[in-house]
């Protein structure tokens, strides 16, 4: 990373998990530069300000332009840390899922990180920084009802898989799988989770910090927790196994 103050970017910030990346990373007084849908003045303005919040809609094709245009307005010349984090999902037969919410989970999970980082590498390369894309364990396992969000995570793990080959010796790429995580995610998709159940997952602040120290360990990937770690391994190895089971 340079040796200035690091700029770090976090799409998917205001709220659950970039939320909770947000608020650690300007304690380590990075200077930070924030993405999400939603209108500033309803943001808490000591984080979210006009020079480091960007307001763009993922799903857009348009969005790389407008980040592009916020960096260059903002005079931000290099980029330590990349963390691609939004993520919008769907649950319930793909029979079911409406043309518009598949457009959007491919735009949002997989075009978007692709295009962003195809934007800003430039940025990236002149830090020498990290590209961290945030995945899910269950990019390793099938998952009926989220099948279109499930091959959104697997899709992006193959393009940073590559990627890291690509740039090696110039840009470190990480992928991160956390598993489920108490956050808003789960009722916007319609997902049928108790609250009960929702509450024995962990918070948005403790995965964000176990994300930060992956990330501070610049290994390769890393699965958060032990029993996701344990679901991955025999998603990737047992599929025979987890196929049955699961159905």
């Amino acid at each position: 990373m340079s040796n200035t103050q690091p700029v770090v970017l976090i799409t998917g910030a205001t709220d659950g998990i970039g939320l909770a990346l947000a608020r650690q990373y300007q304690q380590r007084n990075a200077r930070l530069v924030l993405l999400g849908r939603r209108d500033r003045a309803t943001l808490d303005s000591a984080l979210f300000t006009a020079d480091s919040y960007c307001q763009v809609d993922l799903a857009r094709p348009n969005c790389a332009a407008t980040v592009a245009a916020f960096f260059q307005q903002r005079a931000v010349e290099h980029l330590d840390l990349l963390i691609h984090n939004a993520g919008v999902g769907f649950y319930g037969a793909v029979t079911d899922q409406p043309v518009a919410s598949i457009r959007e989970l491919v735009a949002v999970n997989l075009q978007t990180p692709i295009a962003l980082t195809h934007t800003l590498l430039p940025h990236l390369e002149r830090a020498r920084g990290q590209l961290v894309f945030i995945s899910s364990v269950v990019s390793a396992l099938p998952v009926p009802q989220y099948a279109v969000y499930g091959a959104t995570k697997a899709a992006l793990d193959g393009f940073a898989r590559s990627l890291r080959i690509e740039l090696h010796g110039k840009i470190l790429v990480q992928v991160i799988h956390p598993g489920a995580t108490r956050t808003k995610m789960h009722a916007r998709s319609g997902a049928p989770i108790s609250e009960r159940r929702w509450r024995r997952f962990p918070a948005s602040k403790t995965v964000a910090a176990q994300i930060i120290a992956a990330i501070d360990q610049r290994r390769p990937t890393a699965t958060i927790g032990r029993g996701n770690q344990v679901l991955r391994f025999a998603g990737r190895y047992l599929d025979w196994l987890i196929d049955r089971v699961i159905r």
